[in-house]
């Protein structure tokens, strides 16, 4: 063989290990997995599961979705039994580390769902229970669903991005509407929701991560007055009529970084536990920690209402609102109802110790109303009991992201000078011992 082709054939061999090695690096360079001793929480080494976590001594089971790439890690949570199928139990957080090194957990909780009657034409409920004045009607309380099912965690390619999607639906679902002032009192209804479905898509571009959730809430297909007092329906059978009612999804907010934390509305500083009575239409509430930005929680946007029944010759009509928010002071809800620990978010408590999932060190988890610093609602102005889909999404800013598509172009033409090198030695050596 020729110099020149003994040259060619040895570097084309060396660049093909080269290209390989990399390949190989950047496979395990695109994830960053968090190592933490747990044995009940196996999956925080992996890139993206789900499964059942099974509570000693408890009548429910928990569901969760986990992702844990590029940097940074997402776990959602969801109550769930055989028996009684209760919704509405759901956690969604995120861990993220900034620039400066710091870790930042960010959690929010739906705590309640709330009937209003927008009364001064604002979209959002105005509450003040301190003085017993409220836009709110009805507190609803959901207690169980005939089935459940779940939408198994998997990873799509979109135009070259990673997208993991996920899960959980509740069909049929019973509820309860409650008198917030006066919860034992009055009248109320019992309700039956089709279905309510929560999907969540979660990709990384850059240094910024999207979470779209997204909120299926299904149309009634049963409503019964009932006495309050007593829990049991009025009879003869009556409906009650939420014409011209609103809904709002009521959710609160646990923060834990590293450094000290602020919570803004709109670019303006706001704390629900700190600010009386101050309800203010939200656009953007933004986290930040030793003054980076850390997440924000973007609301707004189009939900669509679907106003009647669809059959095999007319379908439901589908009308477009905006969706609004509210940041929510701790006046604007009752504590007859709503006590100050989440009650819903009970369940998890045992299953979110935060040095297993994330490794460090961390204080103890709680979801409390009165400690949170953000509480807020995500509002449908026009609701009427029709069925509303709606998909508000959280930001979070990632400084290690652990992702490095700039590495092959950084390093290619040392990498290439090397291959280069070593082809000519070897083709020289080579040259001392001809071919016979």
């Amino acid at each position: 063989m020729k110099r020149s082709g003994r040259v060619f054939a040895i570097a084309l061999v060396m660049i093909s290990l080269v290209g390989l090695c990399f390949t190989t690096v950047l496979q395990f360079s695109s994830f960053s997995f968090v190592s933490a001793a747990s044995p009940s929480l196996s999956f925080v080494g992996e890139e993206y599961a789900n499964g059942t976590i099974t509570k000693a001594n408890s009548w429910c089971s928990i569901w969760y979705d986990w992702v844990n790439a590029f940097g940074t890690q997402v776990i959602n949570y969801a109550v769930y039994d055989d028996f009684y199928r209760t919704p509405i139990e759901n956690l969604l957080g995120q861990h993220l580390q900034l620039e400066d090194g710091s870790d930042v957990f960010v959690a929010s909780g739906l705590g309640a769902f709330e009937v209003y009657r927008d009364l001064n034409g604002d979209a959002i409920p105005q509450a003040d229970f301190t003085y017993g004045e409220s836009e709110i009607l009805y507190y609803m309380f959901m207690n169980m669903s005939d089935t459940y099912s779940v939408i198994p965690i998997q990873k799509v390619m979109e135009n070259g991005v990673p997208h993991y999607e996920w899960g959980f639906t509740y069909v049929n679902a019973y509820a309860y509407l409650l008198n917030p002032v006066t919860p034992r009192q009055g009248l109320g209804a019992g309700l039956i929701f089709d279905h309510i479905i929560f999907t969540y898509d979660f990709s990384v571009t850059g240094n910024i991560s999207n979470l779209k959730a997204n909120f299926d809430i299904g149309g009634i297909v049963s409503n019964r007055v009932l006495d309050a007092e007593t829990m049991r329906f009025i009879e003869p059978e009556q409906q009650l009529s939420l014409d011209g009612l609103s809904l709002a999804l009521l959710y609160t907010t646990a923060t834990y970084a590293s450094k000290p934390y602020s919570t803004s509305v709109n670019g303006n500083p706001y704390n629900s536990t700190t600010l009386g009575t101050v309800v203010k239409s939200a656009d953007v509430a933004s986290i930040e920690v030793a003054a980076q930005k850390a997440y924000d929680f973007v609301f707004g946007g189009n939900y669509t209402v679907l106003r009647g029944e669809s059959n095999e010759t007319h379908p439901a009509k589908i009308e477009t609102y905006e969706a609004k928010a509210e940041a929510a002071p701790l006046t604007s809800f009752p504590f007859k109802i709503y006590e100050p620990p989440v009650r819903q978010i009970s369940s998890f408590r045992d299953e979110l110790k935060l040095e297993g999932l994330f490794a460090g060190s961390w204080p103890e988890f709680n979801m409390n109303y009165n400690t949170s610093a953000l509480i807020y609602r995500i509002c449908f102005p026009v609701w009427d009991g029709m069925p509303i889909q709606h998909d508000p999404v959280f930001v979070g800013y990632i400084y290690n992201t652990d992702e490095i598509p700039e590495l092959p172009i950084i390093i290619a033409i040392p990498f290439l000078a090397v291959v280069i090198l070593l082809a000519l030695v070897l083709a020289k050596n080579t040259d001392k011992y001809p071919s016979r």
